[in-house]
């Protein structure tokens, strides 16, 4: 079977579109782990107590981030600092019963 040369050509531009596109996919970047140098504003260290069932510490600002600590309901979290990040504001501090840190959305927090 004689292929043409416009078909060898379209084959080989296929085959190499392909490996440059699987290996963008697997080098894709994720959301990596941030510390206090997400934040934009310090706060006077204080505690903070954890209001809703179920909340989670994430390892950035954001639910996009890998999660770090489930809370339990009346957990205190240390806080250090915050940022705002779309419009929800996100605490940074030290986890309850770990030597973690981690960001918490201010919602699920309540000052003590």
């Amino acid at each position: 079977m004689r292929t043409s040369r416009f078909g060898k050509s379209l084959a080989t531009l296929t085959a190499a579109t392909a490996v440059a596109l699987g290996a963008s996919l697997i080098t894709a970047p994720t959301a990596s782990a941030v510390g206090g140098s997400a934040c934009t504003k310090n706060v006077k260290n204080h505690n903070m107590m954890v209001i809703n069932v179920g909340a989670t510490a994430y390892s950035g600002p954001g639910t996009s981030y890998s999660k770090r600590k489930r809370l339990e309901w009346f957990d205190n979290v240390y806080v250090r600092c915050y940022t705002v990040k779309r419009g929800t504001q996100w605490y940074y501090g030290d986890l309850p019963r770990t030597s973690k840190r981690g960001w918490v959305n201010a919602t699920l927090l309540q000052e003590i």
